[in-house]
């Protein structure tokens, strides 16, 4: 399963969900592949880590306790022009219907992803969406 994506390891991904199961579980995976997962609940603690960190890729459900993704994906973009880079997000969510999949990518997520999520559906997306930043070390 790792070597169909075999530079993922040099990626660092915020994950933000208020599942507490679902963050272990995307943690969990990224460790398989080497990716360095920060792991949030908030819309919140999100902006904190911003401030901090620059993540290769953000990975936001919808729904999440304290705003929902679609303002939290604005105020990415926000921080993405005042710091002069850019951030693919992937939205994730339950609701699996062609509102929520427009509505994702209006706000400015790069993708929207169902749940469950499938592995290899999510590994390639990942893939394409930080493909400029995976450039194998010669």
């Amino acid at each position: 399963m790792h070597y169909q994506f075999p530079l993922l390891n040099r990626l660092r991904v915020l994950v933000v969900d208020g599942d507490s199961d679902s963050r272990y579980l995307l943690s969990t995976l990224f460790q398989m592949y080497g990716i360095e997962t920060i792991a949030v609940e908030t819309a919140s603690e999100t902006l904190d880590i911003l401030e901090q960190v620059q993540p290769d890729l953000v990975i936001s459900e919808i729904l999440l306790p304290d705003e929902d993704g679609f303002s939290l994906v604005q105020k990415i973009k926000a921080i993405e022009q005042v710091k002069k880079y850019q951030i693919p997000t992937i939205a994730f969510t339950t609701y699996k219907d062609g509102m929520a999949y427009s509505s994702a990518l209006a706000a400015g997520f790069c993708r929207c992803l169902f749940k469950p999520l499938l592995i290899d559906e999510l590994m390639t997306v990942i893939s394409q969406l930080t493909e400029n930043i995976l450039v194998p070390v010669s």
